[in-house]
C-alpha cells in the first residue's frame, strides 16, 4: 500500500513538473507572439506610409504632366496623322 502512495505522488511531481514547464514555455510564446504583433504592426505602418507617398508623388507627377496640355483644344486628327 505504501508503494501505490508513493507511486501517486511520483505522478502528481511530475505533472507538476510538467505544468511548470509548460507554463514558461507558454509565456514565452505570448512573448514571441507580441513580438511579431510590434513588427506586424510597424511593417504595415511603413507601407501604409509608402503607399501614400507613392500617390502624394503621382499626383504631383500628373499634375505636372497635364499642366502644359490644352484639354480645351479640339484635337486636329489629319493633322495629327500627317506628322506621325
Amino acid at each position: 500500500m505504501s508503494d501505490t502512495h508513493k507511486h501517486g505522488e511520483e505522478i502528481s511531481d511530475n505533472a507538476y513538473v510538467t505544468l511548470i514547464r509548460n507554463q514558461f514555455q507558454l509565456e514565452s510564446l505570448d512573448d514571441k507572439l507580441q513580438k511579431i504583433e510590434n513588427a506586424t504592426a510597424s511593417m504595415m505602418d511603413k507601407w501604409r506610409r509608402r503607399d501614400e507617398a507613392m500617390r502624394d508623388f503621382t499626383d504631383l507627377l500628373v499634375a505636372d504632366s497635364t499642366k502644359d496640355t490644352k484639354v480645351d483644344q479640339p484635337v486636329n486628327y489629319v493633322t495629327l496623322a500627317e506628322n506621325v
